[in-house]
């Protein structure tokens, strides 16, 4: 763990696949970043053998961020794929929509790149190792060939004014640049288009349960052609006497 005398070196932070022999140093993280139990089924946070799933569903779609001077893990990634309908809302809550922890709702065919989580370890945040990490989704998601990627935020600075500002109006706020939501801003920053607000999107305090979908197209997607079989001509025998 770094003190504040020993800042890290964003030149020895390398952006990795992630990989099996790093999944407990991912455990650790996600429950120090959230200060949960991995070990509760409650908590809600992925235990090693959720991520040892995610490499075996979508090992393309999984990174870490890795402090190469102590090859320590302080940051992570986790992604799948998904259809999705820009016009349709994805109003799922984030547990369910990611198959609670086991990426089994992963769409091998899906077109849309889904961002399951991203996690910075505290002592390592305001790097830009958040913004390394989804570079790395979008370089994945233009490698594939997919329309572009879909995430949920949830807006974790709205609990400060919950009470008296309704959540429309907040969001609205926060995209035309009036109100600072730690999270919301920062994707929105990166080229997120926000398109839905999520209720009950996750349990947390700081967000009052609301996500908001976003979205980020791919600009270099090439539609791929349809497939269709050859109809065969129904053969028939000729009459007999």
């Amino acid at each position: 763990m770094l003190t504040q005398d020993e800042p890290a070196s964003t030149n020895a932070i390398q952006i990795l696949p992630s990989a099996d022999r790093y999944v407990e140093q991912m455990e650790v993280l996600m429950a120090r970043v959230y200060n949960l139990d991995p070990r509760d089924p409650e908590s809600g946070i992925f235990t090693v053998d959720h991520f040892r799933q995610h490499l075996a569903v979508f090992p393309e779609g999984q990174f870490i961020a890795v402090d190469t001077t102590t090859d320590t893990v302080v940051g992570f990634t986790v992604s799948m794929r998904v259809h999705f309908d820009p016009q349709q809302p994805m109003l799922a809550s984030w547990w369910e929509l990611i198959g609670y922890g086991w990426l089994n709702t992963h769409m091998p065919t899906g077109e849309w790149l889904y961002g399951v989580e991203s996690a910075v370890h505290p002592d390592y945040q305001g790097m830009g190792i958040g913004k390394q990490l989804t570079n790395a989704r979008l370089e994945t998601m233009r490698r594939l060939n997919l329309r572009g990627m879909v995430a949920g935020s949830a807006i974790i600075s709205y609990h400060t004014v919950a009470g008296t500002v309704p959540v429309e109006e907040y969001v609205a706020d926060v995209i035309a640049g009036r109100r600072f939501d730690t999270n919301l801003s920062k994707q929105i920053k990166m080229g997120f288009k926000p398109m839905h607000i999520i209720p009950n999107y996750l349990e947390d305090y700081d967000c009052a349960g609301y996500g908001v979908e976003m979205m980020i197209e791919n600009p270099a997607y090439v539609p791929q052609p349809v497939v269709t079989q050859p109809v065969r001509p129904l053969v028939t025998r000729p009459a007999t006497a």
